[in-house]
């Protein structure tokens, strides 16, 4: 049943989606990784066969929850070259989810970013928070924003899932608008699972309602439906300083 590392059976991918419906999502995008997949066209149709063999379960079983077909697609040139790019978007859309490197931030990057925008696709960076290169320097991202791309962040991340570096990673990005929408990443029923409402609770608490709300609902309902999403200008990370030895230590 499973893609690859996603739930292992259709019981798993049920309760999984028992889960979303009980935090209040009423639809999902799955998005299994395509890594070194030359042939795009059949990696999409299996994705859009599991997804409607999923969607009968769920009306079967009354989980008021649809899911749509996409992909997570690496940061790799190579898939540049082979035919079907534009099968694997978030829907039928022209919105596409890239990942990069956990660890880099690839020389190549822009130019991969700009080539999937000649294609007329929108690129959506995701969780770029657990990237090494971006915890360390946010600002990395300012540019691909600025040229088309736009960022997808982990509620795990914003819970702090992943970490307290993880989580002031999320919170950087997004008080200085260089995210634009949530993605769950759900992998289990576990603790990877479908969790949005602390996520939206913090984000909410972070950035005030409305500003969390164009997040959590009003981005992903215009990227669904396939609208030009425009964004704010995502404003410069200045780290705050720290100044040492200007007062002794009482003794």
């Amino acid at each position: 049943w499973c893609m690859d590392d996603g739930p292992e059976s259709m019981e798993e991918s049920l309760a999984m989606a028992s889960i979303a419906a009980d935090e209040g999502i009423s639809t999902m995008v799955a998005t299994p990784h395509c890594i070194d997949e030359k042939d795009l066209t059949g990696f999409a149709q299996r994705v859009e066969e599991k997804c409607q063999q999923l969607n009968k379960a769920l009306d079967r079983e009354g989980i008021p929850l649809k899911v749509i077909p996409g992909a997570e697609v690496y940061m790799d040139l190579d898939i540049l070259e082979w035919t079907g790019l534009d099968e694997l978007t978030l829907g039928n859309t022209n919105y596409i989810l890239v990942e990069m490197p956990m660890r880099e931030v690839p020389c190549y990057a822009e130019d991969f970013l700009y080539h999937i925008q000649l294609r007329g696709l929108t690129p959506i960076i995701a969780h770029p928070e657990r990237n090494r290169v971006i915890m360390e320097d946010p600002n990395q991202l300012i540019r691909f924003i600025e040229l088309g791309s736009l960022t997808q962040i982990n509620t795990g991340s914003i819970t702090g899932l992943f970490g307290p570096e993880v989580q002031e990673s999320a919170r950087i990005l997004l008080t200085h608008n260089m995210g634009h929408v949530l993605g769950t990443d759900a992998h289990s029923r576990g603790k990877r699972g479908p969790y949005m409402r602390e996520a939206i609770e913090l984000t909410h608490k972070w950035l005030g309602e409305d500003r969390a709300e164009e997040i959590i609902m009003t981005n992903p309902r215009k990227i669904l439906q396939g609208e030009t999403l425009e964004v704010d200008p995502p404003k410069e990370y200045r780290r705050k300083k720290r100044f040492f030895g200007l007062f002794g230590k009482r003794r």
